[in-house]
C-alpha cells in the first residue's frame, strides 16, 4: 500500500488549498422546443476565465437541468439535441448572485439530423475513471450473439466455457440487468444471459469500485447490462430478425413497441431465439493407486437445443412535471433438451484399454421467471432533491431432468455386466421480495447527500431426486436424494456525500448490511444458520490536474455471499467418474480493493489496482483416488492477492479507420493452508489484449474486426492455457437508415476453446472443452413510427443487486 501514500498526502494538501477559492453559482433551467414541449438535450458550459472549467450536463426527462458549482463569471453555453439546431451563447453570472435561471427554446433542424447523428456516434468502448462502457448497439460483430458472448468481448472481462464471469482474473462479478440484480447463481445467471440476445442490449457498464448506493456484493466489480429503450414521442418501435449457422442452425426474432404522449408512456417487447449448439469435452487423466497407474480417456459430445422467450411490458404515468408512477413486468419462459454421448476408456496406458463405458445421457430442462416492479419517483425541486421508491416481487422456477444410461464393455468390446441406468430430477423454486427507498438532498451548490434503505427476502427450495432403474421400475435412492431449502434476509442502509471543489470531486460513502440466513439439508438433518452485520466503506476522489489530465483514486470493501446452488449439497454427474457437488458450510468472502486511474483527453486510460480477498470462494477440482473419480466443488481458501495494470487507448488511423486497444495485465496469488491434503500457494502473471477495428466504407456501410488474446493463467486449482479468437462483420443501412442489414462471422479461425490442466500437485489431467463458436450470422433490423425524441426513464428496481446469486 506504500504506492498510494504520496497520492493521499498530495490530495489532502490540495483539498485544503482549493476549499477557499472562487465563488460558485448554481445554474438551472429548462430546454424546450418552440411549441413548449420539453426536450432531452446536452449542455456544455465553458468558463471564459478558467479553461479548466469545462463541464457537461444532460437534462432530465422533464427537460430540466442543474449545473452546480460553476465559477461566477463569463461563460459559454452550448446546447445540443438530436433533431434540433444547436445553440451557442455567451452569458455572464455576477458574483452577487448564487442562482441563475437560464432556459432555452430550440428550433427544429431536420436537415441537420443526419450529420448530427454521424458526429455524435459513440465509440464502441468509452472509458472514464473507474468505469468502462461498451456501446453494444454500435457493434456489428455482436449481432445475434447472446449477452454472455458479448460480455466475453468486453476489455478485462473473461467468460469460461461454463459461463463463469471473471474481471481482470477475479471471479465474483455482480451482474445487473437495467440496474436490477438477477438473484441467480452463476449457473442460472449463465442460462439467463445465454437467452438474452445482443439485439436487446444498448450498453454494458463495468464499474470496478461501485459506490455505496449499490449492494456490497461483487468483489471483482459490477457489470450493468442496459437494455434498449425507446425515447420517442408518438407510436414507434423496431423489428429484429436474424439467422445463424455453425455446426447447427440458430435463429432470433423480436419486436418492441412504444407509445408516448405528454402524460403516459406504454411500452412492451417480445424476443425469441432458438439455438442449437454442440460442445465437445475431452479429458485425459492418470490416477495413481496402490503403486499402479490407471489411465482414463473421457470424451463427451453434447448437443444442446434451447428455445428462449423474453418479454417486457410497462407503463409510466407522469402525474405532473415532478412526479411519476410506473409499473414494469418482465419475464422469460425457456425450454431445452440435450443429447449427450460419452465414452470412457480405462486401461494401463492410453494405448492399452482394458474396459470402457459408453454413456447416453438425454436431458430435458425448462426455466421460468416472472418479475414485477412498482416504482414512484418525485423530483422535489430543481436543485436536485429527489425521492425514489421501488417495490419488487420475482419468482423463478427451473427443472432439469437427466437420464444416465451406462453400458460396460471389456477390452474385446463385449458387454461384461448389466447396464447402470439412473436419473436425476432437480426442480428448483425461488421467490424474491425486495423494497428500497433512495433520497438525494443537495446541501448546497457544491455538496450532495444521498441516503437509502433496502431490504430483500429470498426463499429457495430444491428437491433433488436420484432414482435407479430396476427392471421396469424407478426406485428412489434415499442415500443420494435430498431436499435443500435456503432462506436469506438482508437489510441495508447507506449514505454517500459528494462534494465538488474547484477541480476536485470527492465522494465518500458507507453501507451497512445485516444478513440473516438459514440453510437446511432436510434428509441429512443439517441446518446452517448465520447472522452477521458488516460495514462497507467507499471513497472516490477525482482530480483535474490540468486541461485534459485527470487522476482518480478509489477504495471499497465488498462481500460475496455463496450463491444458492453452491450451498446445495447435491451431486450432479457428468459421467460415472466425473461429478460436482455443493458445500453447505461455505462462508462469505470479503475483499478490499484499491484503484488508481489516469485519463488523458478522455481517451488514454491507465489504471493500477490492488485487492486482497479473505475466505476466497472458488471452484476446485479434486481427486478421489480410492474411487478413481474427479469431482468439482466449492471451497473457502484462505487468501487471494491480486494486482492489475491496464492501458486503454482509442486512436484514429485514417478518416475511415479507427482502432481501440486494451492491454490488461494481472498478477494473482492464491494461498491456503489445506487443499488436497497440503499447502496450496500458486501465483501467476498473465495478460489479455482486446482489439477492435472499425471501418467506415461509405456513409451507409461500415465494417468491424475484433479479437482477443489471453495468456495462460491460474484460476483456483485450474491451470488455463492461452485463449484467443477473432470476429468480423459488415453493416449496410438502407431506407434513410430505418433498415439495417448485418452479416458477421464469430470466431473466424475456429480457435476459441478451453485447455486446462491441474495447478494442484498430485493431480494429473488434461482437459479440452470446445463449444460451437464459429458461427455465420445474418441480421435485419427495421425501425418504424415516430422519431420525435423524448428521454425515457432509466429505472432501477430493488432487485438489482441480489439476482446474480441464483444458479
Amino acid at each position: 500500500m506504500k504506492i498510494f501514500a504520496p497520492y493521499f498526502v498530495l490530495s489532502l494538501l490540495f483539498l485544503n488549498v482549493v476549499s477557499a477559492q472562487a465563488i460558485k453559482i448554481n445554474i438551472t433551467g429548462t430546454v424546450m422546443n418552440k411549441n413548449g414541449v420539453k426536450v432531452s438535450a446536452s449542455l456544455k458550459f465553458t468558463s471564459l476565465t478558467d479553461t479548466v472549467f469545462i463541464k457537461t450536463v444532460n437534462t432530465n426527462e422533464e427537460g430540466k437541468y442543474v449545473m452546480a458549482n460553476f465559477p461566477a463569471n463569463k461563460f459559454i453555453v452550448e446546447v445540443k439535441a438530436v433533431g434540433y439546431q444547436s445553440i451557442k451563447e455567451i452569458h455572464e453570472a455576477f458574483t452577487g448572485k448564487t442562482n441563475l435561471d437560464l432556459s432555452f427554446r430550440l428550433e427544429p433542424g431536420v436537415k441537420e439530423l443526419e450529420s448530427v447523428v454521424i458526429a455524435a456516434r459513440k465509440a464502441l468502448i468509452e472509458r472514464h475513471n473507474g468505469k468502462t462502457v461498451m456501446n453494444v448497439e454500435n457493434s456489428i460483430v455482436s449481432t445475434g450473439n447472446t449477452a454472455l458472448e458479448v460480455l466475453a468481448k468486453m476489455p478485462g472481462v473473461s467468460v469460461n466455457q461454463d459461463g463463469i464471469i471473471s474481471i481482470k482474473g477475479r471471479s465474483g462479478a455482480n451482474v445487473l440487468i437495467d440496474g436490477k440484480s438477477t438473484y441467480l447463481s452463476a449457473e442460472q445467471l449463465a442460462t439467463r444471459l445465454r437467452s438474452l440476445n445482443s439485439n436487446e442490449i444498448k450498453t454494458i457498464e463495468l464499474i470496478t469500485n461501485p459506490s455505496s448506493k449499490y449492494d456490497a456484493e461483487g468483489n471483482a466489480g459490477l457489470l450493468n447490462i442496459k437494455l434498449k429503450k425507446n425515447a420517442s414521442y408518438g407510436t414507434n418501435g423496431n423489428v429484429d430478425l436474424g439467422f445463424g449457422y455453425g455446426k447447427n442452425s440458430k435463429s432470433d426474432a423480436g419486436i418492441s413497441v412504444n407509445h408516448r404522449d405528454k402524460n403516459l408512456n406504454i411500452f412492451g417487447s417480445f424476443d425469441n431465439n432458438n439455438n442449437k449448439a454442440t460442445e465437445n469435452l475431452d479429458i485425459l487423466r492418470v490416477v495413481n493407486g496402490s503403486g499402479q497407474n490407471t489411465y482414463f480417456h473421457q470424451s463427451n459430445t453434447q448437443t444442446r437445443s434451447t428455445h428462449n422467450n423474453n418479454y417486457k411490458a410497462g407503463i409510466d404515468y407522469f402525474i405532473n412535471n415532478e412526479n411519476t408512477l410506473g409499473f414494469l413486468t418482465t419475464g422469460y419462459f425457456n425450454n431445452g433438451h440435450d443429447a449427450s454421448n460419452g465414452l470412457t476408456a480405462i486401461g494401463r496406458s492410453f494405448a492399452q484399454v482394458d474396459s470402457s463405458i459408453v454413456a447416453d445421457n438425454p436431458a430435458q430442462n425448462k426455466y421460468r421467471n416472472q418479475a414485477y416492479n412498482l416504482n414512484y419517483k418525485s423530483i422535489i425541486d430543481t436543485l436536485g432533491q429527489e425521492l425514489s421508491i421501488d417495490l419488487d416481487y420475482a419468482r423463478y422456477h427451473s427443472e432439469e431432468n437427466t437420464v444416465y444410461q451406462n453400458s460396460f464393455f471389456d477390452q474385446n468390446g463385449s458387454l461384461y455386466k448389466l447396464p447402470a441406468i439412473f436419473r436425476n430430477s432437480t426442480p428448483s423454486f425461488i421467490t424474491i421480495k425486495a423494497a428500497k427507498i433512495d433520497y438525494a438532498l443537495p446541501l448546497n451548490t457544491t455538496t450532495k447527500l444521498a441516503l437509502g434503505l433496502k431490504s430483500s427476502w429470498v426463499n429457495t427450495d430444491n428437491d433433488f431426486r436420484f432414482e435407479y432403474l430396476i427392471g421396469t421400475d424407478w426406485k428412489n435412492d434415499v442415500g443420494r436424494s435430498n431436499r435443500f431449502t435456503y432462506k436469506e434476509n438482508i437489510n441495508a442502509a447507506y449514505a454517500t456525500l459528494k462534494h465538488e471543489f474547484k477541480s476536485t470531486s470527492l465522494e465518500i460513502g458507507i453501507r451497512m448490511e445485516q444478513t440473516n440466513s438459514k440453510g437446511n439439508s432436510i434428509e441429512d438433518n443439517r441446518i446452517v444458520k448465520r447472522r452477521y452485520f458488516d460495514f462497507f466503506p467507499n471513497i472516490n476522489v477525482n482530480q483535474n490536474l490540468a486541461l485534459n489530465h485527470e487522476l482518480g483514486f478509489s477504495y471499497s470493501r465488498r462481500i460475496d455471499r455463496p450463491d444458492y446452488k453452491s450451498l446445495n449439497p447435491f451431486v450432479y454427474f457428468v459421467d460415472l467418474y466425473t461429478f460436482s457437488r455443493g458445500n453447505p458450510f461455505l462462508n462469505p468472502q470479503y475483499t478490499n480493493t484499491f484503484q488508481l486511474t489516469y485519463n488523458y483527453k478522455k481517451t488514454l486510460n491507465i489504471s493500477l489496482g490492488y485487492s486482497i480477498t479473505n475466505n476466497l470462494i472458488i471452484d476446485v477440482l479434486l481427486p478421489d483416488n480410492e474411487k478413481k473419480t474427479l469431482y468439482q466443488t466449492v471451497q473457502n481458501l484462505d487468501k487471494q492477492y491480486a494486482y492489475d495494470l491496464s492501458f486503454g487507448y482509442p486512436t484514429i488511423i485514417t478518416k475511415f479507420w479507427s482502432m481501440d486497444n486494451t492491454l490488461t495485465s494481472t498478477y494473482n496469488q492464491i494461498k491456503t493452508a489445506n487443499l488436497g491434503n497440503g499447502i496450496y500457494n500458486r501465483k501467476k502473471v498473465n495478460f489479455m489484449i482486446n482489439s477492435n477495428q472499425t471501418f467506415t466504407l461509405s456513409p451507409s456501410t461500415s465494417a468491424e474486426l475484433s479479437g482477443e488474446y489471453a495468456s495462460s493463467q491460474i484460476y483456483g486449482t485450474y491451470a488455463i492455457k492461452p485463449y484467443y479468437g477473432a470476429d468480423l462483420g459488415i453493416k449496410k443501412s438502407l431506407l434513410d437508415k430505418k433498415l439495417s442489414i448485418k452479416f458477421a462471422i464469430n470466431d473466424v479461425f475456429d480457435t476459441r476453446k478451453s485447455r486446462i490442466n491441474s495447478a494442484l500437485s498430485g493431480l494429473n489431467y488434461n482437459l479440452v472443452q470446445k463449444l460451437e463458436s464459429r458461427v455465420y450470422r445474418l441480421s435485419l433490423n427495421y425501425i418504424f413510427g415516430s422519431s420525435s425524441i423524448k428521454g425515457n426513464r432509466d429505472r432501477k428496481t430493488s432487485l438489482s443487486d441480489v439476482e446474480g446469486r441464483i444458479k
